[in-house]
């Protein structure tokens, strides 16, 4: 029994098929959640020069995500941009390649804000003061240029139509499947 390879890649911003060519750092997480510490190595923060990085883990089951550009403050990672993750399972004596999207802040403003509004329907938060925080988040967002290819957010409408009509069909009560 072998020790297992990943080859992680980070995507472009604004082209998934895309590899950055900025330095990101990589952390790797077993399945509770915890920074993979394996022989005395901490998986935390690896250098992912040019958007790639080359590292061997031992077989298993790994939660995997990176960030650029980060500062330490009083003893607080401060980062100013994030990957989404991947889980991945890493085998034996081979090699899994991975690859991180990168996606826009527009998309994760425009994410959060949807999750506002979910929150005013389900009546877990007061209206008044989600619609402030969503105002703020758009009044933020319009100082930000949208995705160049639309594929980041044109298919949020499509979810959320899609997932509408699950919910109305006849005995079907909401937020629950058909």
């Amino acid at each position: 029994m072998g020790m297992a390879k990943l080859n992680v890649w980070i995507s472009a911003m604004d082209d998934p098929c895309g590899v950055d060519d900025r330095t990101w750092y990589v952390t790797i997480y077993d399945c509770d959640g915890n920074v993979l510490q394996w022989c005395g190595k901490r998986y935390v923060v690896l250098p992912a020069r040019c958007g790639h990085l080359e590292v061997e883990v031992p077989p298993g089951c790994y939660y995997i995500k990176a960030v650029w550009s980060f500062t330490v403050l009083g003893g607080i990672y401060h980062v100013n941009h994030f990957t989404d993750a991947a889980i991945v399972t890493a085998c034996c004596e081979q090699t899994t390649c991975v690859k991180l999207f990168n996606p826009t802040v527009h998309r994760c403003g425009t994410i959060v804000v949807r999750a506002i509004r979910n929150l005013i329907q389900q009546k877990l938060v007061k209206p008044e003061l989600a619609r402030q925080h969503e105002e703020a988040l758009y009044a933020a967002l319009a100082h930000v240029p949208k995705p160049i290819k639309g594929f980041e957010l044109d298919h949020l409408d499509e979810i959320e139509r899609l997932v509408r009509e699950q919910e109305d069909k006849p005995g079907n009560t909401p937020g629950t499947k058909a």
